[in-house]
């Protein structure tokens, strides 16, 4: 898109007066004038010219940012490992990929249905298999 960019500009000038009997011998002036010039929002050159670890973003509906994303040391980190596949190959070694096992927290079901769900055994012990609280006699 375009918009309006102000521009000031100072205008000043003088002016000597005709009439040589009169009590004034010049008139001078200054003014500082306001234009607005329609320009691109980015041009290409904005955006070839952006060194390494800027770039324009728009966000929110068409905000736009310009951001600084940090590039990583130039010296290598032992912690990481050679390559993708030796990193994809030990998560898939160490994550657990069941749904029993994560309770398939990406199907977006919500919170469990009380009714549906095992209570913990600390709260259960002394119940019974119903699992009704046991009776208290205290007397």
């Amino acid at each position: 898109p375009k918009v309006e960019v102000a521009t000031a500009a100072l205008v000043s000038g003088a002016t000597d007066s005709s009439d040589p009997s009169g009590p004034t011998a010049f008139v001078s002036n200054t003014q500082d004038r306001i234009t607005t010039t329609s320009v691109p929002l980015i041009e290409p050159a904005h955006v070839v010219a952006l060194p390494k670890g800027q770039a324009f973003a728009l966000t929110e509906g068409g905000v736009l940012w310009k951001v600084r994303i940090p590039l990583p040391k130039p010296d290598a980190d032992e912690i990481l490992p050679e390559d993708l596949k030796r990193l994809a190959a030990s998560m898939r070694e160490r994550y657990a990929d069941t749904e029993a096992s994560i309770g398939g927290w990406w199907k977006g079901t919500g919170a469990p249905d009380p009714n549906d769900t095992k209570l913990p055994n600390i709260l259960t012990e002394g119940t019974g298999d119903s699992g009704a609280p046991a009776q208290r006699s205290d007397g």
